[in-house]
């Protein structure tokens, strides 16, 4: 019969030293190093693999914190030591990164820090594991500056952008005014606020950092002004605005901005007599998802159905199917439209 096979008992074997190996070779294959200070003795000891870490000899390492601080880059020791100072008073972990100089070469070291108390709850001495980071942070600044070109690029676009629907206003005004049908004058008065909520737009982009969001309030709010002015200066009807300020996608906001413009200017047109009073109420609101965009007023309303209208119905049907709104229409008490479409992408 085999003689039964004989594994060593625990208490054979030394498990620390078996700790410690595995230990190394973990923190040799993440390239890390770790290190202890002992906050009362002021003494400071590091592992090879930080040695290596920072690319010096371990006869060069620090033994102290003012020496380790010499490692550090002019510009960011105030910074490292007030963070180090927070972990030993408030006995928080510290997570930071700063500048390293070792002879002429500059590295970024990302360290994990955290205090060990004595029984008494008195710092006893900080455990800390380092990375060099170098390369990540060369890269998250090159990234950042293809981002900056980005942005100045995309901010001149928009200025262009706005320049240029200047100029088409500017024509469509010229050709307008010499109109003598009053049907062609409206014409060319409508199609000028139409693009004046696109110029609106990115009026609103050039102003930001951010040129795929723009705050639907103050938006809204440029366009009723314009409206106010163009439409109704002369006239007794009051645009109300009741606008909850969110941030959304500007392929929502173009085709938002145009519905309002062309269901106020459906109402200045055709809801009341002329010299008559009015008013005209803007809401929108957010409700979890999705926006509700609601545009009503206390004139005449409708005395025939809806779907027979002209252009300006047929454009506010197509630009709320664009965006995906349910659109609720009522007649009662003058004339409201209500659209309903999901915010989140």
């Amino acid at each position: 019969m085999r003689e039964p096979l004989q594994f060593p008992t625990p208490d054979s074997v030394d498990f620390a030293e078996a700790e410690h190996e595995r230990l190394v070779a973990a923190l040799k294959a993440s390239r890390a190093g770790t290190w202890r200070w002992n906050v009362a003795t002021n003494i400071v000891e590091w592992d090879d693999a930080l040695c290596d870490v920072y690319g010096i000899e371990r006869r060069d390492a620090p033994t102290n914190s003012e020496e380790f601080l010499a490692l550090v880059h002019p510009d960011d020791r105030a910074a490292v030591w007030a963070t180090i100072s927070a972990c030993i008073e408030k006995g928080t972990d510290a997570d930071y990164q700063f500048r390293a100089v070792v002879g002429n070469s500059v590295c970024w070291i990302y360290d994990r820090s955290a205090l060990i108390r004595d029984a008494e709850g008195n710092p006893a001495y900080m455990l800390g594991a380092c990375l060099d980071v170098t390369d990540r942070r060369r890269i998250e600044e090159e990234r950042d500056k293809l981002l900056e070109k980005q942005t100045l690029l995309l901010r001149e676009l928009s200025h262009r952008t706005k320049n240029h629907l200047s100029m088409i206003i500017s024509l469509l005004r010229l050709k307008g005014a010499r109109q003598k049908d009053p049907g062609a004058k409206q014409d060319f008065e409508r199609a000028i606020e139409r693009v004046h909520t696109i110029a609106f737009l990115h009026e609103h982009l050039y102003r930001k950092d951010v040129f795929d969001r723009i705050n639907i309030e103050s938006y809204l709010e440029d366009i009723c002004a314009s409206l106010e002015l163009s439409l109704l200066a002369e006239r007794k009807i009051a645009i109300v605005r009741e606008l909850q300020a969110a941030e959304l996608h500007i392929d929502l906001a173009v085709p938002l901005g145009l519905i309002v413009n062309e269901v106020v200017t459906n109402a200045a047109k055709y809801a009341f007599l002329p010299g008559e009073a009015g008013r005209i109420v803007i809401r929108f609101r957010r409700r979890g998802d999705q926006g509700i965009l609601t545009i009503s007023d206390n004139g005449r309303g409708l005395a025939e159905p809806v779907k027979s209208q002209g252009i300006g119905t047929t454009l506010i049907r197509s630009l709320a199917k664009q965006i995906g709104a349910r659109v609720r229409v009522v007649t009662r008490n003058g004339l409201t439209y209500s659209f309903v479409f999901r915010t989140l992408e």
